[in-house]
């Protein structure tokens, strides 16, 4: 009979970007166990010296764009063409920085109309010109809009050759999970052949993200997702008290996991997985 794969425990990063304080990058440099970092697409020649401090102290580096003004999808060809560009230009940018992995969105700003073939042909432009660079674009669920509807996302994907981020807190707010069509774990179901990475704290709102303080709400998410081989959660969060108390609680929902399933969990350092999509295994 074959041996059960029960997946390691995941890596649980925290965020950064460019836009933080000295004192708040110092902070995740002491402080967390591996980071995502939102560059500034103004400023991208103040990347590496931005990253290096975190690769210096050998934490493991992945990437978000959140430009909010840069809409590759956009239905104004010209202006989906330089937000095309701007995505590019950040991709040579991270090249080299140890960063293989960038999360990166259509539907950030609803003001900004889009057409959904321009987001596959440009998403797909994108994978393209990052698998030259050795780099993974995932696209993210977003809580409202048009890349709030999962299987949008799925197809978008699938059709360009993206992978995908699984924002939890974006699935708990979205109309689809609000009406009922949908379960937040539904989404780990949907996105499964394609889920490369996820981001995890409590909610989103019109006041932004905030910790988990209570597990019960995500908790059939985070079993879905520990029965994946998804390896890379970030805690996106910016206060540090809600970055640490959210890792704690998901550190000890890990920890249960493990004592639950002991007899079959191969035991394997987090600093040590290797990227890779997640499969649900059954």
């Amino acid at each position: 009979m074959p041996t059960s794969f029960f997946p390691p425990s995941p890596i649980l990063a925290f965020t950064a970007s460019s836009a933080d304080s000295p004192a708040r990058l110092r902070w995740v440099e002491k402080h967390a166990h591996a980071v995502e970092f939102s560059p500034d697409p103004e400023q991208l020649a103040l990347l590496p010296r931005m990253v290096s401090p975190f690769l210096e102290t050998g934490l493991s580096v992945r990437f978000h764009t959140r430009y909010f003004r840069y809409e590759i999808g956009h239905a104004d060809r010209h202006k989906a063409e330089v937000a095309l560009d701007v995505h590019m230009r950040t991709l040579s940018a991270m090249a080299g920085l140890g960063g293989s992995v960038v999360t990166v969105h259509t539907g950030l700003d609803p003001d900004q109309s889009v057409q959904f073939s321009r987001i596959v042909e440009n998403l797909s432009r994108l994978v393209e010109y990052a698998d030259n660079l050795g780099i993974t674009v995932c696209l993210e669920n977003l809580r409202q809009g048009h890349s709030s509807e999962p299987h949008n996302v799925v197809e978008w994907a699938t059709a360009s050759g993206a992978m995908i981020t699984l924002d939890i807190g974006h699935t708990l707010g979205a109309e689809c999970v609000r009406n009922g069509r949908f379960a937040p774990k539904d989404f780990v179901e949907l996105f499964s052949t394609r889920l490369h990475e996820a981001h995890v704290y409590g909610k989103e709102d019109f006041r932004g993200h905030h910790p988990i303080t209570d597990m019960q709400p995500i908790e059939s998410v985070i079993e879905k997702l520990l029965r994946t081989r998804c390896a890379w959660w970030t805690v996106e969060l910016q206060e540090p008290a809600e970055a640490i108390s959210t890792r704690g609680l998901l550190e000890a929902a890990l920890r249960a996991q493990r004592l639950g399933r002991r007899e079959h969990h191969v035991a394997g350092p987090a600093a040590g997985h290797k990227d890779q999509p997640c499969t649900i295994l059954e």
